[in-house]
């Protein structure tokens, strides 16, 4: 028996934008003891450029940097925690995704902070 994991619409539509940029997808599973994500995709690239990926939902637009900084400040410190940035081998990036009304706001979470990027 194959075990799948099943992606939420959310990561499907990441995963399918990941894929037109040239990446191979992986859905992360959930931690054991609990059932958050620390990451909801891992994405690999040429062999040299690896992406954690969160992803957040809001239903309301974030008005710049510092809402969502404030928005997203606990998942941006876990990803700095548990993936240390300044891997010598491989391009590593931890990005956080926040969708609105069908659309995504991506942000490279930094050592210092969090820095919006262009991907969609």
């Amino acid at each position: 028996m194959k075990n799948t994991v099943r992606l939420s619409p959310i990561e499907r539509a990441a995963a399918s934008l990941l894929e037109e940029m040239g990446y191979a997808v992986v859905p992360m599973r959930p931690c054991f003891p609990t059932p958050h994500k620390p990451a909801h995709l891992m994405a690999l690239r040429n062999t040299t450029e690896l992406l954690y990926l969160k992803l957040k939902q809001t239903p309301r637009p974030l008005t710049g940097i510092p809402a969502a900084e404030q928005f997203c400040h606990t998942d941006a410190g876990l990803l700095r925690i548990l993936f240390p940035l300044g891997s010598k081998t491989m391009a590593l990036h931890l990005e956080i995704w926040i969708r609105n009304n069908g659309c995504f706001t991506c942000l490279e979470v930094l050592a210092e902070g969090l820095r919006e990027v262009s991907h969609v």
